[in-house]
């Protein structure tokens, strides 16, 4: 056999051979293997959006906490006065907190008092007549007799409207005795609410409220109850009921990933065709088209699974299988960098509090001190901290100071509501608001109203002067950019708002002291 016709049959040969093995690579590994990581990816897409929308509840919990586990509340359940609710209960803070109904009950969970945001959130909607209330909406008898707090939480359906819940009962301030009563915060599951886990989940999902008359004729399934996929679709619905097992929702997830690749398209007909080129030509072109890139992704591979980061590929290969092949895996790598991002920016609030952490200040005030650079609006920063805190732990005990930390974290976060301001926990009892967009007089007014905010919580304190706790202020407010402050960074700001906080100290405390940074008359450029 002469050699031409060797490397002829050689070729159809490895032609054959390559078509076989791929096909058999395919059928039985490759296919099985695609559809269970395209239906775990599906999965996973399903469990995002039910965890997202679990989550958007979970402050909702802790605004009714701070409201319910107060001394005063106590005293407002059994007497009920117009003069605590125009100091303690007025439209704007509920406003502000995106709270849509808020109602007192009574110890035998009789409505005394509540507010609603329009007619859609009257007492009326709310379905107190239903079998099951109590232990699921309002808290069982059990649960009053407890003496501890007890909290229930979910969905619930007001006539039209599905809104998230949150009950909690009314206890003293310590979190033991009597219980007088429980306190029901709702909030409507909107479409912005909808559009926000969807831009933090970087999943397209669609929700669609129920009629009340219609039965969707499937199982549904809990508020924190995880669906499953059990096949690859290009879109996944499920059923949500409220907490009183009333149908309530329709969940749509489209999938971005819903088909599985065929192994008969252009690309992979010319692979095989190149492969029979390649078989006459030389073993050299083979080794430098083929095993070179494999090589270089078996080395980013190797050094992702040594060195724990994601890393992207070349994509200027000259086989167009491959650099497809690296272009959708650096896509990968991109979606899991845009996932693992989300993931971090979860853990940008503070454990303890619930607001924005150290590292959230970090972030926003590199950006405010950015944008003031480049001549958008003055800066400002306020630090905060709270007087005698260690006399005041020394006194009551860590608990009751940690209760008392979310307390004051809770009232300055209802006052830094508009853009441009954010309120962190700086550390230990000292706070850290950040402004970007203010005047001096708008600056003040704000730091006012906290101050006022905090005396108002009413917190006894035995080792201070003023009885209760309260709070000293440091600021600095920084007009808009000039070339005299182009050495004065965020970290300098800061550090000139705790030399305020300072003298505040030294002034007396439960006041606030502020340094305005404005441009001298006499500066002179070049």
């Amino acid at each position: 056999m002469r050699l031409n016709h060797f490397l002829n049959i050689l070729a159809l040969g490895l032609l054959l051979l390559s078509f076989l093995t791929a096909s058999g690579i395919y059928y039985l590994i490759y296919l099985p293997r695609i559809e269970e990581q395209l239906i775990d990816r599906q999965d996973r897409d399903l469990q995002a959006v039910q965890k997202g929308i679990a989550y958007a509840q979970k402050n909702l919990d802790t605004l009714s906490y701070d409201y319910a586990i107060w001394d005063d509340m106590v005293h407002f359940v059994d007497n009920v006065s117009p003069e605590f609710v125009a100091k303690n209960l007025y439209d704007n803070a509920f406003e502000a907190a995106n709270i849509d109904g808020f109602y007192v009950f009574n110890r035998q969970n009789q409505l005394v008092w509540h507010y609603q945001s329009g007619a859609d959130f009257a007492m009326q909607q709310l379905p107190l007549v239903k079998a099951g209330v109590a232990g699921k909406l309002l808290p069982s008898k059990a649960e009053m007799d407890a003496g501890k707090p007890s909290v229930r939480s979910g969905l619930l359906r007001m006539g039209d409207r599905v809104v998230y819940f949150s009950n909690v009962t009314v206890m003293p301030s310590n979190g033991e005795g009597l219980v007088a009563g429980s306190l029901l915060t709702v909030r409507n599951v909107s479409q912005a609410i909808r559009e926000e886990i969807e831009q933090f989940s970087l999943i397209k999902f669609d929700l669609e409220v129920l009629p009340q008359s219609q039965a969707p004729g499937e199982i549904t399934l809990g508020f924190r109850e995880p669906p499953k996929v059990e096949k690859i679709a290009a879109e996944h619905s499920w059923y949500v009921h409220d907490a009183l097992g009333v149908p309530s929702f329709k969940i749509t997830v489209l999938h971005d990933r819903n088909q599985i690749p065929s192994m008969f398209t252009i690309e992979s007909i010319l692979m095989f065709l190149s492969v029979l080129v390649m078989s006459y030509i030389a073993i050299v072109p083979f080794s430098a088209l083929v095993v070179r890139p494999l090589r270089v992704a078996n080395a980013v591979l190797d050094k992702m699974a040594h060195r724990g980061i994601l890393l992207t590929m070349p994509t200027s290969w000259v086989i167009t299988e491959v650099a497809k092949l690296t272009e959708s895996f650096n896509l990968v790598v991109e979606k899991l960098q845009r996932h693992q991002n989300y993931l971090e920016s979860l853990s940008f609030n503070d454990p303890l509090t619930g607001i924005a952490n150290r590292r959230s200040l970090e972030v926003f005030a590199e950006r405010a001190d950015k944008q003031w650079r480049e001549g958008k609006g003055a800066i400002g920063f306020i630090m905060l901290d709270i007087d005698f805190f260690k006399h005041y732990n020394d006194t009551v005990g860590h608990q009751n100071g940690d209760q008392a930390l979310i307390k004051v974290a809770q009232a300055l976060m209802l006052e830094c509501r508009r853009r441009g301001e954010l309120v962190t926990r700086y550390g230990g009892e000292e706070f850290c608001v950040v402004i970007h967009g203010d005047n001096l007089a708008q600056m003040e007014l704000l730091a006012k109203r906290m101050l006022q905010r905090v005396r108002d919580l009413n917190i006894y304190h035995q080792a201070s002067p003023f009885e209760i706790v309260t709070v000293s202020m440091g600021a600095v407010l920084y007009d808009g950019y000039h070339p005299e402050f182009a050495n004065d960074d965020w970290q300098t700001m800061i550090k000139l708002a705790d030399e305020q906080l300072y003298k505040a100290k030294e002034s007396g405390r439960n006041n606030l002291q502020v340094l305005h940074r404005k441009v001298s008359p006499l500066f002179v450029v070049g």
